[in-house]
């Protein structure tokens, strides 16, 4: 017992001590804090066929509501759970900060932060959600600051319409939209209390996620509110049973208005940082965003899509001319995950080989150059690596690089990786924007370096755009409300890649959808090129646990990946699944008169067998293959002139 006394006696006075300096910190310091609430700034965001789709309050996706038109059943409960004396303190509440502090030093780390509604307000607009003496400090001078410049409703206000519900939900009017299908002006004692349960764990107490969980909160707000004189107890006992109905949409989310691309909207206006302050009235932002392609992959998603419920899919697309972002759809289901996949680094699997073969082409490879391929196992440097072609077919010849982008032959592709030397591909990859870790090593040429989508699609528009260094670009322009230009990007984007080299990989690319090629097993894309119409260059990819489709034409490149969040093997029928999409996507979307490319003038086209890369013999498959002017294979040029000896 003396112990424990000892320990209660000095942690009292550590805590003391520690108050005592935090005052005084506080007393020299809290003048240099000159916080102001943001102006509200409404913000309209339109596609690129001038359709809104999106309001903001300043960055905020939400309906602004007026404290006087807010239901007081909600402020009750707020003020009942979260600051019962709110109306009172001038934005900190010392007697719970110094019993926090006990508990805190007690637990040995920050386990309750005591903080007030005005203190929870300043986190939200001005810091971060990191839990430290330092930051707590800041907070509690700003709340301070602010009590000393706006009034208890003005602060409320901004609290009310701020706070997070999940779902992607701020502020208190677009939750009760979004929970109840009503405004905040009028519920129930039962949904105010059910709504300020929430935000303590956004998704820990979410009714829909887990109702049990925001029942036991709910309960202890009505009690809160009881003891507070707020409502009686047959109120309380009334709202602890009654049964609710939960609506689970807000048009502003659904899937129809983009909103995995309405959070990089947003993340991009941030970086931009309006001012609000010269723009009261509002402003309207322009992205790249094409509303009915959006529509077309959900439709093409929702057809073909496997009745796998944990299965995830992730869809990017650009215009390679413009680097404009056409569509970003992040997973399937935004209400039930905000995580956007396209950012996910995961192993790409075959279609990281474009740009090795692109790096060939710069180093003399043409279309027509072959290696044996068969069931090979390589020793470098005292060790030995063994990898095999889909289902372990090998044609077991010499074939072309036109036959091995086709049917994606691997043997093909780790010869040409170890030929080039593998820091050719890895100087390669980050020439075209790759910022992940790059592995350099024999493997790197059949993908197991992680990538994420956005990059790969991006890699793909420099191709596309033969040899543009294109970026991604989400907002165009932004005026204000009579038009006038505040922001506008230019898009202009430099050469920096080999327009030729671009142009005969695309067009190698696209041997993919023609089953011509196959010998021992069918091309990539055999399985969908009776779907298509016109000419794309294409690439698929395939992992234990990844599957890939990226194509392009000079329009748009679409790319699409799906798999398992947990990374769970994946089944060989998710490819299909994926370039079906991929397919139907690519022929509904615009067709323009100029879709394909121009050939340069260096460039020439010559019949050949395709597989084999060599003049065709009688009744053997010929098509184009396209080679730079200066990198003739020498029995090339032997078989233009014979042919034009022949013509003479």
């Amino acid at each position: 017992m003396k112990l424990l006394f000892k320990i209660i006696k000095y942690g009292f006075i550590m805590a003391l001590v520690l108050f005592i300096i935090f005052f005084i910190i506080f007393l020299k310091y809290k003048n240099k804090y000159n916080y102001n609430i943001p102006n509200t700034l409404n913000i309209e965001i339109y596609d690129q066929n001038n359709e809104m789709y999106l309001k903001l309050n300043n960055s905020n996706r939400k309906n602004y509501i007026n404290i006087e038109s807010i239901d007081n059943k909600i402020i009750d409960a707020f003020i009942s759970i979260e600051d019962k004396k709110f109306f009172t303190h001038k934005g900190v509440n010392f007697a719970r900060i110094f019993g926090a502090l006990l508990k805190n030093i007690k637990k040995g780390e920050i386990v309750e932060g005591a903080s007030t509604i005005t203190q929870q307000y300043a986190k939200l607009l001005f810091l971060s959600s990191d839990k430290n003496y330092k930051r707590k400090l800041e907070e509690i001078l700003i709340a301070i600051n602010l009590e000393a410049k706006y009034s208890k409703n003005e602060i409320l206000e901004g609290y009310l319409n701020s706070i997070y519900f999940d779902h992607g939900i701020y502020g208190i009017e677009d939750a009760c939209r979004f929970y109840f299908n009503k405004s905040a002006s009028n519920v129930t004692l039962n949904e105010a209390v059910i709504l300020a349960s929430i935000p303590k764990g956004p998704i820990y107490y979410s009714p829909i996620k887990n109702k049990e969980n925001n029942d036991k909160r709910k309960n202890i707000i009505l009690q809160e509110m009881y003891s507070d004189k707020k409502i009686t107890l047959e109120q309380m006992n009334k709202a602890k049973n009654e049964a609710t109905t939960f609506y689970g949409k807000l048009d502003s989310i659904e899937d129809e208005n983009a909103p995995y691309y309405q959070d990089i909207i947003i993340k991009e206006l941030k970086k931009l940082n309006i001012d609000s302050n010269l723009f009261n009235n509002g402003i309207k932002v322009y992205t790249s965003l094409d509303l009915s392609l959006n529509n077309k992959i959900l439709e093409s998603i929702n057809k073909y899509y496997p009745k796998d419920s944990n299965l995830e899919i992730a869809v990017y697309a650009m215009d390679p001319k413009t680097g404009k972002v056409l569509s970003v759809i992040g997973g399937k289901d935004y209400k039930a995950s905000e995580y956007n996949r396209t950012l996910s680094n995961r192993q790409p699997g075959s279609t990281i080989k474009p740009f090795l073969y692109y790096a060939a082409l710069e180093n003399g490879f043409t279309p027509a150059t072959t290696f044996s391929s068969s069931k090979t196992t390589f020793y470098i440097d005292g060790t030995s690596y063994s990898p095999n072609n889909y289902e372990d077919i090998y044609p077991n010849q010499e074939v072309s690089m036109a036959y091995a982008l086709a049917v994606s032959d691997n043997i093909y592709a780790i010869k040409t990786h170890l030929f080039l030397g593998t820091s050719t591909l890895v100087s390669t990859l980050k020439d075209f924007g790759f910022t992940g870790k790059i592995n350099d090593n024999y493997s790197l040429a059949l993908g197991t370096s992680e990538v994420n989508l956005k990059e790969l699609v991006t890699g793909y528009s420099k191709l596309a755009s033969l040899g543009n260094d294109v970026e991604p670009v989400f907002i165009e322009k932004i005026t204000d409300l009579t038009g006038k230009i505040i922001y506008e990007n230019k898009l202009n984007f430099e050469n920096k890649f080999n327009k030729s080299s671009c142009y005969i990989l695309t067009e190698t690319m696209t041997n993919v959808f023609d089953n011509n090629l196959s010998l021992v097993i069918n091309t990539t894309g055999a399985s969908i090129a009776a779907k298509l119409t016109r000419k794309y260059a294409a690439k698929s990819g395939s992992t234990d646990y990844d599957n890939w489709m990226i194509g392009y034409n000079s329009d748009i490149v679409l790319g699409i990946w799906t798999g398992y969040d947990d990374n769970s093997e994946t089944k060989n029928y998710l490819t299909k699944y994926i370039k079906n999409v991929w397919a139907d996507v690519m022929e509904s979307y615009k067709p323009s008169s100029d879709s394909w490319y121009e050939k340069p003038d260096d460039v020439i086209s010559i019949k050949l067998n395709p597989v084999t890369g060599t003049v065709a013999k009688k009744n053997e498959y010929a098509k184009d293959l396209y080679f730079k002017i200066t990198a003739l294979p020498w029995y090339i040029n032997n078989y233009i002139y014979s042919s034009k000896k022949e013509k003479k």
